[in-house]
């Protein structure tokens, strides 16, 4: 009987541990600006703007959580999903202050997205000052949800300069 209680202490002991490394979770490699290739637009409901840019590429040009709000500037981070089935949606949200498009009138404070999971691979997500309404200073929050759960963050501080 003893030995029976501790073979099933032992499993259940093992099938913790095993819950506890597949926790999903996001591995950050790095931050800051960065320099983009080639763009697709594509389309973003949920953004202030309406669409998105994909790119080919990204190359970091400076490891920063202070942003200078400018035209052209990007950034973002590149990461990791782990402990995520394959195949499985995660959402890429960006929280960001007010921002309003001036075309359109449409007014948020967020935008977000739904991505498909390759664990282990790299990823990169960021944003770019594409035009002058886009520039908003104070805190930005790029984050991975997985089932409505924050597993991935990385925050930043933009700064406009003064003119």
């Amino acid at each position: 009987m003893r030995r029976l209680l501790a073979v099933a202490a032992a499993l259940a002991l093992l099938a913790a541990c095993s819950v506890a490394q597949a926790q999903p979770r996001v591995e950050i490699i790095d931050y800051g600006i960065y320099e983009t290739g080639i763009r697709t637009t594509v389309p973003m409901p949920i953004s202030v703007s309406g669409k998105m840019n994909v790119v080919a590429s990204v190359r970091l040009t400076e490891k920063t959580r202070e942003v200078v709000g400018q035209l052209g500037t990007s950034f973002g981070f590149r990461y990791r999903i782990h402990g995520v089935p394959p195949g499985a949606n995660v959402t890429i949200r960006t929280r960001h202050p007010r921002l309003t498009n001036p075309e359109t009138g449409k007014s948020m404070n967020y935008g977000e997205r739904e991505q498909e999971t390759a664990p282990g691979s790299e990823r990169y997500t960021g944003f770019s000052f594409d035009a002058t309404y886009e520039i908003a200073e104070g805190e930005w929050a790029f984050q991975i949800l997985y089932e409505g759960r924050i597993i991935g963050e990385q925050k930043f501080k933009v700064i406009v300069p003064m003119n």
